[in-house]
């Protein structure tokens, strides 16, 4: 079969319609032009799912309404009818009523969702058999009650039951081609009432299929677009996430959803009083950046930064930024973390064990300088058009100006770092460190993680 040059549709299903309907059709490549089904059937699946859960309440207040007509009309024929009242109300309370609701109590069942079409169809073609069959049956009814009323039915079949077009184009041509058989074999109409009730019956069916066509298409196509609202909000979520830490995107979305009370409701900002601050800077860098070439450099930067970035991750540290050469992370921002200072103590000796064996492409081993220090920060997010999250703070000048301090290829952590890693790692001797705006400022260098004596883990288990 020849297809449409995108893919999409068959061209012979196109050539059905005429040529300014076919511009209409091939706004919608997704769908296939004539049984409105996705062309990708997981999207068909996805849609059947959502379709049937937003019209799930229309349908049973469809089928409460087809209830009360079948209750209002019995009350309007009352009068007309003199001997077949209780034959009437039979067909009305005994058939009809009760096969509305006991579809309506199935839509209550989990069944509904897997059936609620063949349900639906199945009760539609009920009703408009029994209103056929009731002019049959009822000598007193008018020739007009069973068109009249089948047309009602018809309603309920193309616009307010929400079943799909294919099914209500078969259980609306077979109730007209049932009336037929009914009105022209057991009735007493005349061949012209039965030519009216088909013009109006036929002329009803086209137009509750163009409009059962359209809503259909809209709802496909309103979905279809959802789908891609879907897909550029997790896109912009994941861009985001990437920029600024996940709690703090999901506190600006929160923001988003209220109501702007000002200036001061759009500021994002947090006192934590236990966070760890590490930076880190490549030894060199402006001597050995100037004789490589633009895209090497980017290239050597992205390569270090990224295996920077796995460590922060993996150690529950979060990247806050990089500033030319340096790299800014921190442990128990924005969310609290109960060991903030081990986790940057091991993300700190893992940067230099990842980088042992490193170079320029001068031949110069590539090393880093890494100041840490701990203790309270004030956190937020700045900026209304490109956000960034950032850190202030006495800690976070401390661990800056200790990095600058350090030795190539050496840890340099803060006292308070210190004390909350001594036990658990080696640490160097106490020092004096001149902090530019501190002066004499006791810090010490982390070695690595402190390994136990060979008898204490004897002596532990006996």
């Amino acid at each position: 079969m020849e297809r449409d040059p995108r893919g999409s549709t068959p061209r012979n299903e196109l050539r059905l319609v005429p040529s300014p309907l076919r511009r209409f059709f091939e706004q919608a490549p997704e769908l296939r032009s004539l049984t409105l089904r996705f062309i990708d059937p997981s999207t068909e699946a996805r849609f059947q799912d959502a379709y049937f859960t937003d019209n799930l309440a229309y349908v049973r207040l469809a089928l409460l309404l087809g209830v009360a007509l079948w209750a209002v009309f019995w009350l309007l024929a009352w009068r007309a009818l003199q001997a077949e009242r209780g034959l009437d109300a039979f067909i009305r309370f005994g058939l009809g009523v009760p096969s509305v609701l006991v579809c309506l109590a199935f839509t209550y069942t989990r069944r509904f969702r897997r059936y609620w079409q063949v349900a639906l169809t199945g009760t539609l073609l009920f009703s408009g058999a029994l209103w056929a069959t009731h002019q049959a049956l009822i000598e007193d009814a008018n020739s007009g009650w069973g068109y009249a009323g089948l047309m009602l039915v018809l309603a309920f079949c193309y616009i307010f039951s929400r079943v799909q077009l294919p099914y209500s184009t078969v259980a609306g041509g077979a109730m007209i081609v049932y009336y037929n058989v009914v009105a022209v074999f057991f009735t007493r109409d005349s061949s012209l009432d039965v030519m009216f009730a088909d013009f109006f019956l036929v002329s009803f069916a086209v137009v509750g299929m163009a409009g059962a066509y359209g809503l259909e298409r809209f709802a496909r196509l309103l979905f279809l677009r959802e789908l891609e609202l879907d897909r550029q909000r997790a896109r912009a979520d994941d861009l985001l996430a990437n920029t600024l830490p996940r709690a703090i995107v999901d506190r600006l979305k929160d923001r988003e959803e209220e109501p702007d009370a000002g200036m001061r409701s759009g500021i994002l900002a947090d006192g934590l009083p236990h966070v760890t601050v590490l930076f880190a800077d490549l030894v060199g860098f402006t001597t050995q950046a100037g004789p490589i070439a633009p895209a090497d450099l980017v290239r050597i930067l992205d390569g270090v930064f990224t295996r920077f970035d796995e460590l922060a991750g993996l150690h529950g540290m979060e990247k806050i930024k990089t500033v030319g050469d340096a790299y800014m992370a921190a442990a128990g921002a924005p969310e609290p973390l109960p060991r903030h200072a081990e986790a940057a103590a091991d993300m700190a000796l893992e940067v230099l064990e990842c980088l042992r064996g490193e170079r320029w492409p001068s031949g110069v081993p590539l090393q880093v300088r890494i100041g840490i220090a701990s203790g309270p920060v004030v956190a937020g997010v700045i900026g209304r058009r490109k956000f960034a999250y950032d850190l202030w703070g006495d800690t976070v000048n401390v661990a800056s100006r200790l990095e600058s301090n350090c030795e190539p290829g050496r840890i340099l952590v803060s006292k308070s770092t210190a004390l909350l890693l001594e036990g658990t790692y080696d640490l160097g001797a106490p020092c004096i460190v001149e902090l530019k705006g501190k002066g004499p400022t006791p810090a010490r260098h982390l070695l690595g993680r402190a390994v136990a004596p060979p008898g204490d883990g004897l002596s532990a288990g006996s």
